[in-house]
């Protein structure tokens, strides 16, 4: 009796041994899931001591729809708030901006034709809308706006992906140069021509500063008469853009030190 119940033992430890491993065999690799880094924190250090803070948040479809700019001057810290508004097909509508510290409000609003393409811009300060003159381009991407404040005529000229390649303000000339395939900051970010057109219209003083928002990575910023080189560039493990300086190519224009955080979404 004892064999046969050691025998009898023995094949039921089997049994559940190839019952585990055929339940191992077939059970499912565990899910790991997908996540898209987009920059959450933009902090610039002028060699000067200025300093500029953009901190970003997204929705879920990826969308920029917030972004605060903190800046400091001789006056003490000044605070940017801006919203971004989409349509149904995802096109940026409206995007304000609050002037906290000087209680301004700045608005641009887009339309669209049939193609998608921006018909119309609009921009307003404190609700007064300022007659402006648009006009597009579209064989060739160029869109220009024209008007009474200081900083037009403007033009952005993109390439056939919505990336930046070229800008007028006033009579100033700025062009990009990318440096091939690798990942700009803002690489995982649909690249809408309204989201660099609001920016170039309302921060023209500092055209360099966001990077464009754009999705290659930058070699050169080049006006007429000076440039600035991407250069010093750091990226993590997953190729993304840390750290970077843009160096000017008169060492008494100052360098700008870039450092980027990323979010997972």
């Amino acid at each position: 009796m004892k064999k046969k119940s050691k025998h009898i033992i023995t094949i039921l430890l089997a049994a559940i041994l190839l019952a585990a491993c055929s339940k191992d065999k077939d059970s499912p690799e565990p899910m790991v899931a997908d996540t898209t880094p987009l920059p959450e924190v933009i902090s610039l250090v002028y060699s000067d001591g200025r300093t500029v803070v953009y901190t970003m948040d997204y929705n879920d479809s990826l969308q920029l729809t917030t972004m605060d700019m903190s800046y400091k001057t001789d006056d003490g810290e000044n605070i940017l708030e801006t919203e971004i508004r989409y349509n149904e097909t995802g096109l940026i509508t409206t995007i304000d901006v609050a002037d906290v510290s000087n209680d301004l409000n700045f608005a641009t609003t887009f339309d669209y034709d049939p193609n998608n393409d921006i018909s119309d811009i609009v921009f307003m300060i404190n609700g007064d809308v300022q007659p402006t003159m648009y006009e597009f381009d579209p064989d060739n991407h160029i869109y220009k706006l024209d008007g009474d404040l200081g900083n037009f005529p403007m033009g952005w000229g993109f390439d056939p992906n919505n990336n930046l390649t070229e800008m007028v303000i006033s009579d100033n000339y700025f062009q990009l140069t990318s440096s091939g395939n690798e990942k700009g900051v803002f690489h995982n970010l649909d690249p809408q021509p309204a989201l660099t057109i609001w920016h170039g219209l309302l921060f023209y003083l500092a055209p360099y500063e966001l990077y464009f928002f754009h999705q290659k990575d930058l070699d050169r910023f080049e006006a007429i008469d000076f440039y600035y080189d991407y250069r010093e560039k750091v990226r993590d493990g997953d190729g993304n853009l840390i750290a970077f300086k843009m160096i000017p190519d008169d060492p008494l224009a100052g360098t700008i030190s870039y450092t980027i955080s990323y979010k997972e979404y």
